[in-house]
Parts: C-alpha cells; structure tokens; sequence
C-alpha cells in the first residue's frame, strides 16, 4: 500500500464521522442561512472542508475508491452580514471528470485512479479545488496456499477440498471482500472456501475496494459412470405396497479403471417419497404410483424407473356412511373387506391399520370404535396400499329434544328432508341432532319415509315421530291440492329503516281454483345482508334496495323492498281532482324524511280507488276518468295515507259570462260571473276554478272574475275553464 494511503487509512473511521458531522453542518446552516432576506447581495463565496481530507502537498482533497466519502461547504459573503451563509445545497456543482471523482450537492465520492476538478457556482461567483482519488490496494490477487493462484485450474475433481484467500498488498482481506461465483450449480464459495457441486467451468471472483481477481476453474468427475443393480427387466422395477424392502447396489467405475461399491456413501434419492422411500440403496414401496430413484456420486448418475402396485382393487366398510351416537352407547363396530386384484374378498378387520382422527373423542382397535368424549372423529382403515375412512360423531346426554317445525305443508309427489331437530343437554345448552334422531310415520299411505326423507303421496296428514333415547318429537304432514300461483298483496314495499315491519300478505291459488291466505305459512328469504328477516317480521338494517323471496310448495313469489328514513310527512298535489270523463291526471305527493330531504314518491305509492266504476289509477299515479260521479283515491307508504277526492262531471260544451261588455270608471270594480253549459245536466257557476287573464293589465285587472279598472282605455278580460275560453270586453273612462 502507497505510503499517503497508509496515513490516510489511519483517519478513514474518523473521517466518515466526520463527513456525517459535515453534512449535518450543511443542513443546520442552510437552515440558518434561510433568516437572510432573499434580496441579500452576495460578495463572494469560499469553500470550508475538514483539514484531515486536504493534502497540502498534493494541494487536493484526498480520498479512496468505494471507501467513503468527503464533504465539501461552500460559504457566501453577504453585503452587510457579520457571519457567512452556507449555500451548499443551493451552489451548482461540477466534477471535470466524474469517472475519477463524482460530485453530488457537495458529497465527493472516489470512482476511479486520477485528479479532478471540482467546480461550484454561485450567484455569478466560481471557485474549484482539485480532488485526487485512489485505490485502498494497489491490486487484490487471489491466493493458493500462500502462492499466488493462477489464472485457471483444469484438474479439478469434484470431492477436492479447495480454499482461496484473497491478498491486498500483504494483507488478508478474505473476510472483508466479496466472493461470487458465475454458476452455482458448478461451484459455490463463502470467503474463499470452494465447495464443487457439479461438473463444469465457473469463474470466482473476488473484489474489494474497486478492485478484483479472478480464477477459472474447470471442475470434472473422478468417475467415468456409476450403475445401479440388479437392473430389472426393461430397466422398469414393480413392488408392492406393503411387500419386502428391496435391496439395490451402486457401482462406481473410476476413471484410472476397476470399480468401486458406493452404496453407503452415494446420494439416493425418490422422486415422490409418498411412492417409495430409498436409504443406501434399500428401497420400501410407501404407496401405489410410479416414480424415479437416482442414484448420484461426484459427478455420476443412474436412474430406475419403479412402480408401486396395490395388491388389492378396494375397501369396503360397513358401515359406510357418516355414524352418529351417544357417549353411553356400547361401542360400534365396523367391518372391513379388501377386494384382491384377483378378484377375491377377504376380511381384514383386525388386520387392517385402523386410526382415529381425534383420540379424544373416539378411539378405535380392530373396527371396535369407542365413544369417549362429545365431538366429531375420522375413523380410517388403511391395509397394503388401500384406504377408506368415515366420519363418527358422539353426542351428549340430552333432556328435550324440539322440531324446527311442527307442521309442514306439501301436495302429491313433493320429497323433502324432515326438519331439524334441537335437543338440550344436561348444562342447558342446545344441539343440533338431527342426524341422531330415528324417525317413523304413523301412515304410510300418505307418505314414505326413507333415511330422513318423506315423499307425499295423497292428500290427507299424517305423522313423524322422531325417537333419540326415550324422548320423542312429532311433526305433522299436511298434504295439499298443487298450488299454480302465489299472489301478494304487493309488489313493491317501504319500510322503515331501524323499525320492524309485518311480511306483505300472501295468497295461493290451488288447481282447483280455490285460494286461501297462506301468510302464516310462507318462508320468506334474501341474499342482502341489508335487511334481517324475523319469525313475523323484517327490519332493515342500511339504506337501499332488496328483494324478499316467499316459498310456499315449491312456488315463489317476489317483492321488492326498498329500505329507507322515516318519513313523517307526505304533501300531495292537487288536494282535489274534477275530471271529465275519458280524462286523465297525475297525483303528485313528497314524502319528507326526518332529515328534511325530500322525495317524490307519487309512483311509489300504494294505490286503491273507493269506487273503479267512477275512476282508475295506474302505477304511474294517473287517475282516469270514467263516469260521473265522486270517489276517493287512497294512497300509503310506510304506513302513512293521503286521499285524493275526485270528482267527475260531464263534458264540457262552452262556458257562458253573465256580461259580455262593461264601462267603468277608474277606480270602479265588477265582479261577473261564469258558467259552464255541459253536454248533459244544469250548468255549473266554474267562476272560482277558471283562470281569468286582462290582455292590458294597466288598463284593468282581474282576479276569480273581480274586475278593477286601473285607468282610462280599453282591455279584454279572458277566461279558461276544461279547455273552454270566454271574454268581456271592458271600457275604463
């Protein structure tokens, strides 16, 4: 190492201290230097460095490729100011050549071996210094028992032992460098130890301080091949699970001649260890399948291919199915059975490898399963290759037992599962045992019952009772005529967010036309969770819009819901409706919420009309017209009603004025009055309900058929009444 290196390596943890001081210095003042107003006129700038990073006998600041950094400042004389202001971070810097030294906001970072100038601008003000940079070394070269390595090694054996160091001009840096290798599946390295891994060439390298050494090693084999044995048949070895382990040899063949037996000490593996394991050589089937044993030593290889067969087709338990009991019950035994490849059954029951998935709640020893403790087990017999489980669940002593329902409504040829049945225990507590109950029926005539499931075959009822120990549930079949149609008393519905609300009424028509209120009986559901549906009622949980689905024999029937406020006041407009016949209008009503938003929710409405001989509505909220007369339209939502009389009268034929011309002096008044001649019946006074207008209101107004003569001239007061006008002519003098 040069002699100017030394000296500065002693200060190089110093320094780094140092430089981290220096740019906390940068920070602080130009933090400082933000007190000075941004019109302050700079005089000069000058640079501020540690004096341990400055040579004065090169006149540079030194530093080390890869080895730290030195920190320069740059201070700004202002016009005025008693101290200097630090403009580092604000000054343009400039390296004259970055590939020896690099240069960012003041930070001078060695790159390369040479001399540059550093150059920082500021506010028209220059200055530069000159930076040298150097390696730490000289050279690192990568050494071979205390000898320089040379540039390749070709000999080398996989199962050698080798280890580099690496020199930096007399110094061990191993440790401290960085070691790579170019193919880790050749070689791998961890600080100079070489460990082979296959055969091949790959490249060490080692570098430290910007500088490296590298070796090429080509790696080969001291063998020629290696071969297991005995070789089967077609190279294709068949076992059976459960049959003798099987013994292999592998022989070496090493490249100065003979051979070498390396069954213990070769490397063997299995493809798929649930297929067959292999230790040195010795082989045991595990399960059916195929699968591939390697065999592997110093760079040579041999594979064979093996199948593991099953000597049996299948197991059959019996039971088969899932198995339910009590903790008191005597222990349930299981039969099991193997089917060979022959064709021929035997029994295996107590020869059979038999588990349980949870020994806590049943345990079990030649099929004998034992109920211990409440819970649920897998109960699995596994025998040479073969396996078949079934799940067992022991239940509690119970004092009740209770029916999800105690009634179920269904017509012919409908099959379903009988209800859930709840039982309580000794503590109270309720369970699910419906898989534990053993049902009957009391007539087989209206219905089958098979493993839970009853099939309806006439009208009529009946009964199923379900048994667990000495305690007994009953539930009632009632048989129906086929339902064709179900009918709600409406489609769309408001509730009340936060508040319960009753189910809308359902109504069934049978095949025979016959209809009956089936509400009660009806399962309504939903896919939202925006809404929870009670025994009889629904509540809405969040703002929005579901849809409600009722089931009743198999048939549906939908409603929409929308979810929202409460609204506590419903305007309507008009108040009144007088209509003629044929003629139409639409009802307007607001609903206000309690947070004073309002909606128009005309068409949302529940509509009904008093008498559909005089008018109808539509879903539209349009009222219509037919025959004379009076009715009222009743409209609700949630739960809130507005009624809407409607009157009816016959068509207009032409509207009659009880004057057709008048003088008036300024300031005088006439009131005239209107009539409306039908088609049908005695005129009607319309003088309140027409509009009335004055072609020259300056001249004279009118209002409900009062007319003010305002001052001298002439006006026309026209009227309007169903779509029929009339006028006076009016003289002001």
């Amino acid at each position: 190492m040069k002699e100017n290196s030394k000296r500065i390596l002693s200060f190089k943890l110093a320094r780094r201290w140092m430089a981290a001081a220096l740019v906390m210095t940068l920070v602080m003042s130009n933090l400082a230097g933000a007190a000075y107003a941004a019109e302050d006129t700079v005089t000069g700038i000058e640079w501020s460095y540690e004096d341990s990073d400055y040579n004065t006998g090169t006149s540079s600041l030194e530093m080390f490729v890869e080895d730290g950094t030195v920190g320069l400042n740059v201070l700004a004389t202002i016009s005025g100011a008693t101290s200097k202001k630090s403009v580092t971070t604000d000054a343009t810097w400039k390296s004259s050549n970055s590939s020896i030294v690099k240069v960012d906001k003041g930070v001078l970072s060695g790159v390369g071996k040479g001399t540059a100038t550093i150059t920082a601008t500021y506010k028209g003000f220059s200055i530069t210094i000159k930076a040298t940079s150097d390696y730490v070394y000289d050279q690192v070269t990568i050494m071979q028992n205390g000898l320089s390595a040379p540039a390749a090694l070709t000999d080398v054996l996989l199962g050698q032992s080798l280890v580099f160091t690496l020199d930096g001009d007399g110094e061990n840096i191993s440790d401290d460098a960085t070691w790579s290798t170019s193919s880790s599946s050749v070689v791998t390295v961890d600080k100079g130890v070489i460990t082979l891994v296959g055969v091949g060439t790959a490249t060490i390298t080692a570098k430290y301080k910007g500088k490296s050494d590298s070796i090429k090693l080509t790696v080969s084999s001291p063998y020629k091949s290696i071969l297991i044995s005995p070789e089967p048949t077609n190279n294709l070895l068949e076992l059976e699970v459960g049959g003798d382990d099987y013994l292999l040899k592998a022989t070496a063949v090493p490249n100065s001649g003979g051979t070498l037996d390396v069954t213990s000490i070769a490397k063997w593996t299995s493809a798929n260890t649930k297929v067959l394991t292999v230790d040195k050589g010795v082989i045991t089937a595990v399960g059916a399948g195929k699968t591939i044993v390697t065999v592997s030593h110093l760079g040579v290889t041999d594979t064979l291919t093996v199948v593991v067969r099953t000597p049996y087709q299948s197991i059959k338990i019996s039971p088969d199915k899932e198995y339910h009991l009590q903790l008191q019950d005597a222990p349930l035994q299981i039969k099991a059975e193997v089917l060979s490849n022959s064709n021929v059954t035997s029994d295996i029951t107590t020869v059979g490898d038999w588990t349980s998935s949870d020994v806590t709640v049943a345990t079990v020893s030649q099929g004998k399963v034992t109920p211990k403790a409440v819970g649920t087990t897998k109960i699995t017999v596994s025998y040479r290759g073969v396996s078949r489980s079934m799940d067992v669940t022991v239940y509690p002593s119970i004092t009740k037992l209770k029916a999800e329902k105690t009634t179920i409504d269904s017509f012919k040829g409908i099959e379903d599962e009988l209800p859930k049945v709840t039982a309580t225990t000794f503590d109270g507590s309720s369970i699910d045992v419906s898989k534990l109950v053993k049902w009957t029926v009391s007539d087989d005539e209206i219905a089958d019952l098979k493993e839970g499931v009853w099939t309806a075959k006439q009208l009529g009822e009946t009964t199923f009772t379900g048994t667990v120990q000495d305690l007994k549930v009953e539930v009632k079949l009632i048989v129906h005529l086929k339902p064709i149609k179900l009918l709600t008393e409406t489609k769309d519905l408001s509730i009340i967010l936060g508040k319960e609300t009753d189910f809308p009424k359902v109504t069934v028509v049978y095949e025979d036309g016959k209809e009956a209120d089936i509400s009660e009986a009806i399962e309504w559901n939903t896919t939202s969770d925006n809404i929870v549906l009670l025994e009889k009622t629904m509540k809405g949980l969040e703002a929005s819009s579901v849809t409600l689905t009722g089931t009743y024999l198999s048939k549906t029937v939908s409603v929409r819901v929308k979810i929202e406020e409460e609204i506590v006041k419903l305007v309507v407009e008009p108040t009144k409706l007088e209509l003629n016949p044929g003629r139409s209008k639409s009802i307007k009503v607001t609903g206000y919420y309690k947070s004073g938003k309002k909606v128009s929710i005309g068409t949302k409405m529940n509509w009904v009309v008093g008498s559909e001989k005089i008018a109808t509505i539509s879903g539209s909220s349009s009222v219509k017209a037919l025959n004379v007369g009076t009715t009222t339209v009743k409209g609700t939502y949630q739960g809130k009603t507005v009624k809407v009389p409607v009157t009816v009268t016959p068509k207009l034929k032409s509207l009659q004025l009880s004057s057709k011309s008048a003088q008036l002096l300024v300031g005088d008044t006439l009131t005239v009055n209107l009539q409306a001649i039908y088609y049908t019946g005695s005129p009607v006074t319309a003088t309140d309900s027409a509009v009335w207008s004055s072609s020259n209101t300056s001249i004279a107004t009118v209002k409900d058929g009062k007319i003010t003569a305002v001052r001298k001239g002439s006006t026309t007061i026209k009227t309007a009444f169903g779509g029929k006008t009339a006028s006076i002519r009016i003289t002001v003098k």
